[in-house]
């Protein structure tokens, strides 16, 4: 069976107890906290790249970059 690195498996149970906290909020995030988001999956896709997991770095480098593009769109939005 699969096992999940020590890393691997702590970062997973923080982003999901962030995402439940999230969901009974359901105002838009700010751009700020986008870019906070964009940050912390770049810190786990390096823990994970550390740990081994290359396909769970990758998971995380698209949600960095997912974070990174709605932040860009936010901005944009926000010009006159």
């Amino acid at each position: 069976m699969f096992q999940q690195s020590g890393a691997s498996l702590a970062a997973r149970m923080f982003m999901n107890n962030r995402h439940i906290a999230r969901l009974k909020g359901s105002a838009t995030p700010s751009r700020q906290h986008l870019l906070d988001r964009q940050k912390k999956h770049l810190q786990f896709a390096e823990l994970k790249i550390s740990a081994g997991d290359r396909i769970g770095a990758e998971n995380d480098l698209q949600h960095a970059e997912h974070f990174f593009r709605s932040a860009a769109e936010q901005k944009d939005a926000n010009r006159p």
